[in-house]
C-alpha cells in the first residue's frame, strides 16, 4: 500500500519546519502569504491530504483548553450617510453575535469603515496586512445592488445578505423566501384568504426579492391568482394606506417592517380585529408581533464559523463558486393575528412595536 504523504514530507520538500507547514496550511498570519501559497502548492503537487483522524483529535483537544489569542478579525462597514449599520437592529445583532463567537476561537473583532475620514480601499487593505488581519466580515451595504472595489486577493471575506452584488462573496443570510412562505401558510391555516403584500419594495430588493418571491409562490399555489396590487410600505402613511385598504379590502397583510402596525392604527383600523398583520423578518423575539424571528445574533455566529474555517484552509480572494449559508428563523405567534375559524375575542390587546430600519 502506498505510504501517506505527511506534513513532514512537505516540510522537507519546502525547506521549512513541520510546524511552519501546519501554520501555512491553516493560513496563520505569522506565515507570509507568498510562503503559504508556495507550501500549499507543494503539498498539492505531492498529493498531501490531512489525516481525518488526526484532524478530529486536534479539534477535540482544542475544545478541552481555553481559546488562546489568535489575532484580530475585521468588521468592515460602509456607513455612507444617512446609512449606519449600527442603527439597524438586525445588523447590530450580526456584529454582536460575531464578537461572541470570535472570542470562542481566540479572536478579537475590530471595526473599520470605508467611509472613515481619509480611508481608501488600498489604505484599509494596507492596515489589514500591517496588523496581520486575514479574515474580514463585510457588513450589509447601504442599499441594494451594491458594488465594491477592494484588494480582495489577500484576505478571507464573508458578508451578510444580498445587498452586495459584485463581487460575489461567501454569504450568510436568513431564509427569507422560506420565511415568507411559512408566514403565508400560517395565515391560510388561520382562515385568512385575502392577503396583501405590504413590504418595502427597497427592502425586498435587498433580499434579492425573496420576500416577494415567497409571497407570489404561495398566492399561486393557494389562490391561483394575484388578488390585489402590491403596497409599498416604504412610502406608506395613514391616508395612502386607508385608500388602498378600502379599495382592496385585505383581511391580512404581510410586511417586512413592524412599523406598519402604527400606520394601520393611524388610518383608523384595528389589528387583529379589522385586519391581521404578520412579519416574516422580525428583528426581535419579544415584541408580541406574529411572524418569523430571524435570530440575527446566530447569523453573526455562523458568519464567524464560516470565516474561521476559510482562514484555516487558506482560502483567500473572490471565490470561484461562492457559498450561501441560509439560517432558518423561528415562527412566533404574537398578537397581531387571530384564528378566524374561532369566535372573535373582545378587547384584544395591541402589539408592542419595534423600530426597524430598511
Amino acid at each position: 500500500m502506498e505510504r501517506r504523504v505527511t506534513q513532514s514530507d512537505v516540510a522537507r520538500r519546502a525547506g521549512v519546519t513541520r510546524p511552519a507547514v501546519t501554520m501555512a496550511l491553516r493560513g496563520h498570519p505569522s506565515i507570509p502569504l507568498a510562503t503559504q501559497e508556495r507550501i500549499r502548492r507543494i503539498a498539492e503537487e505531492m498529493g498531501y491530504v490531512p489525516d481525518p483522524m488526526l484532524s478530529a483529535l486536534a479539534s477535540y483537544r482544542s475544545t478541552l483548553r481555553p481559546a488562546s489569542y489568535h489575532g484580530t478579525l475585521a468588521w468592515l462597514g460602509n456607513n455612507l450617510p444617512p446609512f449606519d449599520w449600527r442603527e439597524v437592529t438586525m445588523f447590530r445583532s450580526y456584529y454582536d453575535g460575531a464578537v461572541r463567537r470570535a472570542a470562542s476561537y481566540g479572536y478579537n473583532v475590530e471595526i473599520f469603515d470605508f467611509q472613515a475620514k481619509g480611508s481608501t480601499p488600498e489604505k484599509i487593505a494596507k492596515a489589514f496586512r500591517f496588523r496581520n488581519i486575514s479574515g474580514v466580515l463585510l457588513s450589509p451595504q447601504p442599499g441594494p445592488s451594491w458594488e465594491l472595489s477592494f484588494p480582495w486577493e489577500h484576505f478571507s471575506f464573508v458578508t451578510f445578505g444580498y445587498s452586495l452584488v459584485r463581487p460575489a462573496l461567501h454569504t450568510v443570510a436568513p431564509t427569507q423566501f422560506r420565511a415568507m412562505m411559512m408566514t403565508m401558510r400560517k395565515l391560510y391555516e388561520k382562515g385568512y384568504r385575502r392577503i396583501g403584500f405590504g413590504c418595502s419594495f427597497l427592502v425586498d430588493e435587498r433580499t434579492d426579492h425573496h420576500l416577494l418571491g415567497g409571497y407570489l409562490v404561495e398566492k399561486a399555489l393557494f389562490e391561483r391568482k394575484l388578488t390585489m396590487p402590491l403596497f409599498d410600505e416604504e412610502k406608506a402613511d395613514a391616508p395612502l394606506f386607508r385608500k388602498w385598504f378600502l379599495k382592496h379590502r385585505p383581511d391580512a397583510i404581510v410586511t417586512g417592517n413592524p412599523r406598519l402596525l402604527q400606520v394601520i392604527e393611524d388610518a383608523g383600523f384595528r389589528v387583529p380585529e379589522d385586519v391581521g398583520l404578520a412579519c416574516p423578518t422580525l428583528p426581535e423575539p419579544d415584541i408580541d408581533f406574529a411572524g418569523v424571528y430571524e435570530d440575527s445574533f446566530h447569523m453573526g455566529e455562523t458568519a464567524v464559523d464560516t470565516l474561521v474555517g476559510m482562514i484555516h484552509r487558506g482560502e483567500r480572494g473572490i471565490p470561484e463558486r461562492p457559498h450561501y449559508v441560509h439560517v432558518p428563523g423561528l415562527w412566533l405567534e404574537g398578537r397581531t393575528l387571530r384564528d378566524r375559524h374561532a369566535p372573535e375575542k373582545k378587547n384584544a390587546g395591541t402589539a408592542k412595536r419595534s423600530r426597524r430600519s430598511s
